[in-house]
């Protein structure tokens, strides 16, 4: 089906094809993270070819929702709300390609005992906040037909809450992985250094940018 097909159904239907797709993207990094300790590049770089593939298949829907976007026919919310909403999902999908990216630049950056177990529960503390907003946006159709109020908007903004929370969450991990890596500097050499605090760097920030499609969510339901 055609994404202007869809608008004619409902202007957030292209918006959970476009998070499906980028969720996909998101959960590379967690095979690519355990390619990545257990220091197997073969494994990571075709990894990486496999991420890079989702955030270009993720690119062609964003596009695709882009050029096809009605300008001149009514929609249920403001043309700005959809593309605003739009952008930060594509920075979820940007963001884990640039930590397969980080990964590569690389050989035999050093992996050290005290970092495997945190980055582990870091990982997946950042794709629950990818996941949770991913159903935040499969409840906008729903939603919608309530004109964004009564109790279906009201537990969706309980889900926007629970989506900060985990951000939240994933924020103190991520000072925390920071900290041994910091704790450690005299293990790693100066090239190391900078690849591992880059990639702890923008792992937390697919979390960031999950929360703000569910900020963006929040504008729109409270207008």
């Amino acid at each position: 089906m055609k994404i202007f097909e869809l608008f004619r159904k409902s202007p957030f239907e292209p918006l959970e094809e476009m998070m499906a797709k980028v969720k996909e993207c998101a959960h590379g990094i967690e095979p690519l993270f355990e390619a990545f300790l257990a220091e197997d590049r073969e494994e990571m770089m075709r990894l990486k070819k496999e991420i890079s593939h989702l955030e270009f298949e993720a690119d062609k829907i964003k596009d695709s929702i882009r050029s096809s976007l009605p300008r001149s026919i009514f929609l249920s919310v403001a043309r700005e709300d959809i593309l605003h909403i739009l952008a930060n999902e594509d920075s979820v999908a940007d963001a884990s390609e640039d930590v397969a990216v980080l990964m590569s630049l690389k050989k035999d950056v050093k992996v050290i005992e005290e970092l495997i177990e945190p980055v582990r529960t870091l990982v997946k503390e950042v794709l629950s906040v990818v996941d949770m907003a991913y159903d935040v946006i499969r409840e906008l159709p729903l939603v919608s037909e309530t004109s964004f109020g009564g109790p279906e908007a009201q537990r969706v903004i309980t889900m926007i809450d629970k989506v900060c929370d985990m951000e939240h969450h994933s924020d103190e991990t991520q000072k925390e992985v920071a900290r041994i890596i910091l704790n450690n500097e005299d293990k790693f050499s100066a090239g190391d250094l900078w690849v591992w605090l880059n990639i702890i760097r923008k792992t937390g920030d697919i979390a960031n940018y999950a929360e703000k499609v569910c900020n963006q969510v929040r504008l729109l339901l409270s207008k």
